[in-house]
């Protein structure tokens, strides 16, 4: 697997969840015994927003106040798993992500982030357990059929499934990303190459 090529995905990959996790709103990972706090939504919204530019610096604490001040919301449990993750802080950040779906249980963002910290600790296995996980629960996640295609692919060497994959998030997004296509396309002929065995 060229470098360039890895790279790429991996950058991709980490960039896709940053932004759709960011996006969730606060009220809608809530269950519906939490409280409306209008407060709480104003300083979540400052925090996203802080964490779409890049300013995780600034977003931390804001993240870890809110989980202080409102343990039982997911949504800040899960952008803080975000930021440790980015930060190379593995432990708090599977910690963060368990939290988030202790609160709640249908918060398949967090699943999804828990298969980037797994496969940043090199826990493959984990990481295919918990977005097979997240499959069952919504079987048309496109971003953890991505993500497995980036597992299968890269880190677990399997083509068909990682083509498999690839594939339905393409079905499940319009069919519009060209470097998935490429990718399907460069894996295809790889599985050609190895079915015709060995040059002579």
């Amino acid at each position: 697997m060229p470098i360039s090529k890895a790279f790429s995905k991996i950058v991709l990959f980490s960039a896709l969840l940053l932004v759709a996790s960011c996006a969730t709103s606060p009220s809608g990972e809530r269950s519906a015994s939490e409280p409306q706090s209008s407060d709480h939504q104003v300083k979540y919204h400052y925090a996203l927003e802080a964490m779409k530019q890049g300013q995780l610096e600034s977003a931390e604490p804001q993240m870890l106040a809110l989980t202080r001040q409102h343990p039982h919301f997911a949504g800040p449990w899960l952008n803080l798993c975000i930021i440790y993750t980015e930060t190379a802080r593995f432990t708090e950040a599977e910690k963060a992500c368990q939290q988030s779906l202790k609160q709640n249980g249908k918060m398949n963002p967090a699943r999804n982030q828990l298969g980037i910290v797994y496969r940043r600790q090199g826990r493959f296995e984990d990481a295919r357990r918990i977005y097979q996980m997240a499959l069952q629960q919504n079987p048309e996640y496109a971003q953890v059929h991505y993500n497995l295609g980036v597992l299968f692919d890269l880190y677990l060497q399997d083509r068909d499934l990682a083509i498999e994959h690839y594939q339905r998030h393409l079905d499940l997004t319009g069919n519009k990303d060209k470097k998935v296509k490429r990718w399907i396309s460069q894996l295809n002929k790889e599985l050609a190459r190895a079915s015709q065995g060995p040059a002579r």
